[in-house]
């Protein structure tokens, strides 16, 4: 299903001409006024919103879908019967036929085939959650866990080497630039694990002895079949139900050896053959790249166990993914897999899919998604596609944002080096020198200037 992109870029607003974007950007943050939960506030409050102040109104013709999301007692938008998502007038009917909102097995399941058809509504302002960003006290068991993980070497560079298990009907151009962008960045970043990398082709025999190796190496053997009907049948699935594109990583931190794994399947087309064009052969370089990034920011979680409702520990998704997508960008220039123009487009897709995104979905940030309580919350109004934004494209921007104000070496080790022993949340606050809700703050009056003033901010040419 095709997303409807007209719809949605004609609901942009309008950029603003400023002779000085960087003066401008400034003075935002010094008189922006903001709106939460229907009052006023200035800018830096806690839980502020890229609302903007002068109200919100909605295109002509919304057909309000009649789902009370204010159901619970928790108020998730300022509408008096709860209806806070609507059909644009463009939408299809298929998406209208199919598409429910609700917590029964069908609708999630429908709900999940029709993902798509966000795109073709509109929803009211989201009034975010207070949350208290002070980070929780270790318990004992963490405090445990990272003394055992130090003890191992956990959050040190291995002498041990990355080694490959690769499927046989994987073309050799595929295996060749997967090793090219794993090894890049392990140069840049330094060797972490044990770790092994699973490429998944598109024989169901090949993927089953995979996904064997795979819940050896990450699993206790009284947890192997349970690997095996869990992250073993995703492996399989890869082989032969999704287009390829897919991967993960995995930490298994609680084996008496631990270890990190990574699982890549290749993009491959509507026949399930892969392609050894050399566009997708850049896209391997950039997922292992971007893969091995997320092992090094496993390497450097030591503190690990924390409850759900602690804050700090677990690592905001913006930050996890956002970082990653940055680093992936960055070696992609530095190896010359892409030239700079072609990474300036990259950060100006965007910043125009992040235009549509706070017209589409009002008043949500990347705050909304930065403890668990929070993210289900929000994944239960917008769902999985809403949240990927504000983990790809909203965290890489802000990863280069703060690469602006701060630098490269800021946010690729000095961060992950304090990270260790301060949780994600502190380690912000002591390399930024900025408060979490400061940087939202910041970050929101940026998001509010023109792409091209935008693109100034960044050093990038429009």
């Amino acid at each position: 299903m095709t997303k409807p992109l007209l719809a949605i870029l004609l609901l942009l607003p309008l950029s603003v001409n400023a002779a000085d974007a960087q003066s401008q950007f400034l003075n935002l943050l010094d008189t922006i006024t903001l709106v939460r939960s229907g009052v006023s506030v200035k800018s830096g409050t806690s839980e502020s919103n890229t609302v903007p102040d002068v109200g919100w109104k909605p295109p002509d013709n919304v057909e309000w879908i009649q789902h009370d999301f204010n159901a619970s007692g928790d108020r998730l938008c300022d509408a008096a019967d709860g209806f806070c998502a609507g059909w644009l007038e463009t939408a299809s009917q298929e998406c209208k036929d199919n598409f429910r909102f609700g917590d029964s097995e069908k609708d999630t399941q429908t709900r999940l085939d029709y993902e798509g058809c966000v795109y073709e509504m509109v929803f009211r302002p989201y009034l975010s959650m207070a949350v208290d960003r002070k980070t929780s006290a270790l318990t004992d068991s963490q405090k445990e866990n990272a003394a055992r993980l130090k003890a191992l070497g956990w959050n040190q560079p291995s002498a041990q080497t990355v080694a490959f298990r690769v499927a046989s009907d994987i073309p050799e151009p595929i295996m060749e630039a997967s090793k090219e962008g794993m090894f890049a960045a392990i140069d840049l970043l330094g060797n972490y694990g044990p770790l092994r990398v699973y490429i998944v082709g598109n024989d169901l025999n090949e993927a089953e002895d995979l996904a064997n190796d795979f819940c050896d190496f990450n699993y206790p053997p009284d947890q192997k079949e349970y690997c095996l009907t869990d992250q073993g049948e995703a492996i399989r699935e890869m082989a032969y139900i999704y287009p390829g594109g897919n991967g993960f990583q995995q930490s298994s931190w609680t084996l008496d050896a631990p270890v990190q794994s990574f699982v890549h399947n290749p993009y491959a087309d509507e026949n399930n053959q892969h392609s050894t064009d050399e566009g997708e052969l850049i896209r391997d370089r950039q997922v292992n790249a971007h893969e091995y990034f997320h092992v090094y920011q496993g390497a450097h979680n030591v503190y690990r166990g924390a409850d759900d409702s602690a804050f700090g520990w677990a690592t905001t998704r913006w930050v996890e993914e956002g970082a990653a997508v940055y680093f992936e960008q960055l070696i992609s220039e530095r190896s010359n897999w892409q030239t700079h123009s072609d990474i300036s487009a990259r950060v100006r897709d965007d910043l125009i899919a992040m235009k549509a995104f706070t017209t589409q979905f009002p008043g949500v940030s990347m705050r909304d998604v930065d403890t668990s309580e929070q993210t289900e919350r929000l994944l239960s109004y917008c769902g999985e596609l809403c949240i990927g934004q504000l983990q790809y494209e909203f965290g890489h921007i802000a990863f280069q944002y703060l690469a602006v104000k701060t630098s490269e070496d800021k946010v690729l080790f000095d961060y992950w080096d304090e990270y260790t022993e301060l949780g994600w949340a502190n380690a912000f606050v002591k390399v930024f020198d900025q408060s979490i809700e400061d940087f939202y703050s910041d970050f929101e009056a940026f998001l509010l200037l023109s792409v091209d003033e935008q693109l100034d901010v960044l050093g990038i040419d429009p």
